[in-house]
């Protein structure tokens, strides 16, 4: 049975707080986003969608759900944060790396299996998270104070493709279709199934191309430069530590042993001596 202890609050709201918790009786220590409502009329209004839900929800996401103390406690996968736009970097991404973000960022959405008034929520509240391969999930961290029953798929559709424009703006120098195309759709109000806008980002987005080795090698260096830095940082600190124990073992003893290695290695071979 899961017992849950609190290891922090990560959001605060007029309807309750979002705690990350561990099970205390998992052996890996497993964790949790754990919704805790006190809004009564949020609470009722969330299980009657999740019941409505059940027409086009497999598998519901949730782990569990339960009333404790007169509270509500809707427990979530943890997903640790990786902020979709806070690591969504446009400017050293390719127009197909990001279109591929972007498609991702679709599945995510149509694989949820989430209702449509908490997907609203996690688009509109950008509780979106991206892996280093450019795989996308939600975290559920949610904020219901503005839940809404009846949101429905294409509300859902619209704000997912207005997020989708806003990660394309960085490619419209060059000449991205795929922005183009979906700013139109939204103008006209085109979109009301996850389907279509899925369809035209696959028809619209740039064909896979092989840049040269200058390019990838650019790209790669934009992709890691962080990681470069830290190694470097840490090889200078290295290099800085064997200089001082360097210094001071000069200062103290006079010379420095490990240096005869490289002085004296070649004054004696064999028997004869070259001194």
């Amino acid at each position: 049975m899961m017992q849950l202890k609190n290891l922090s609050v990560v959001k605060r709201s007029s309807t309750g707080e979002v705690r990350i918790c561990e099970d205390v009786n998992s052996k890996t220590g497993n964790r949790y986003t754990v919704l805790v409502l006190h809004d009564h009329d949020i609470v009722h209004s969330v299980l009657e969608t999740y019941d409505h839900a059940k027409s086009y929800i497999e598998e519901p996401t949730y782990v569990d759900m339960f009333s404790d103390e007169g509270k509500f406690f809707m427990v979530f996968p943890y997903i640790p944060e990786r902020p979709l736009m806070k690591f969504y970097m446009g400017g050293s991404l390719t127009l197909r790396e990001c279109e591929d973000i972007c498609v991702n960022l679709i599945i995510a959405c149509m694989t949820s299996n989430l209702p449509w008034p908490i997907l609203y929520l996690l688009l509109v509240q950008r509780e979106i998270q991206l892996s280093q391969d450019h795989l996308v999930q939600f975290s559920y961290n949610l904020d219901l104070t503005e839940f809404d029953p009846t949101i429905g798929e294409s509300a859902c559709v619209v704000e997912c493709a207005k997020l989708l424009i806003e990660l394309l703006e960085a490619k419209v120098n060059r000449r991205a279709n795929s922005y183009f195309l979906l700013t139109k759709k939204i103008d006209r109000q085109s979109y009301d199934y996850f389907k279509d806008l899925y369809k035209d980002l696959k028809i619209a987005r740039e064909p896979i191309r092989k840049g040269g080795i200058l390019l990838r090698l650019k790209l790669w260096y934009m992709r890691n430069k962080d990681t470069l830095f830290y190694v470097l940082l840490r090889i200078c600190i290295v290099l800085a530590l064997f200089v001082l124990i360097t210094f001071l073992t000069n200062l103290i003893f006079g010379d420095v042993p490990w240096l005869r290695l490289f002085i004296r290695s070649f004054e004696k071979i064999g028997l004869e001596s070259l001194v």
